[in-house]
């Protein structure tokens, strides 16, 4: 679970992204992060499920880092946090350091597209980059049997092609959850 200096550092970079919200900034601008509710339970939810190949697909500058990170920790596993955006995968490795996370973190800036073919089996993903991407980052994951992909935004940028895409695979659940900005839930079948 999130210990106190972790939720510090989620609450600064969630205000920070609050406050560059009222000031307007072009999204290309703005960092673009999870919010603290669903970090909690991603947290909660990788560590409960024992995952310990863990990817993130958008890492921006940190929060579902530091959350999974944790996750991994407890696991004694290790997260891939893939970035496009090289300034904000500065920050959030700075961040990751001051809270002594970084060595369980692989950071990769690149395109997504051409990360995951080569991670191999994962326990875990999030994904929460561009909504436009998520179909397709989700058929590149390759994800082991009881495994399960999260994507946030769900509800708040109506990704109902997402969620059809997803459900209409073999051998998954997935499930709609209202926290945060909404999260689908899929668990590949064992």
């Amino acid at each position: 679970m999130l210990g106190e200096s972790e939720r510090r550092a989620i609450t600064r970079l969630w205000q920070r992204k609050l406050d560059q919200d009222a000031k307007g900034l072009r999204q290309a601008e703005r960092h673009r992060n999870l919010e603290p509710p669903s970090a909690e339970y991603l947290c909660a939810l990788a560590a409960d499920v024992g995952a310990r190949r863990i990817v993130e697909i958008g890492g921006s500058s940190g929060i579902s880092t530091i959350a999974l990170a944790v996750a991994a920790r407890e696991t004694d596993g290790r997260l891939t946090s893939i970035e496009i955006e090289s300034s904000r995968q500065a920050e959030s490795r700075e961040t990751l350091k001051g809270l002594s996370l970084d060595r369980l973190v692989h950071y990769v800036c690149d395109d997504a597209g051409n990360v995951l073919p080569t991670l191999g089996e994962l326990d875990f993903a999030l994904i929460d980059c561009e909504k436009e991407d998520y179909i397709r980052f989700f058929d590149l994951l390759n994800i082991a049997p009881g495994g399960i992909v999260v994507a946030d935004n769900i509800l708040s940028h109506s990704l109902n092609d997402y969620v059809t895409h997803v459900r209409s695979r073999p051998g998954v659940e997935s499930t709609t959850l209202p926290i945060g900005k909404g999260l689908e839930l899929t668990r590949v079948v064992p």
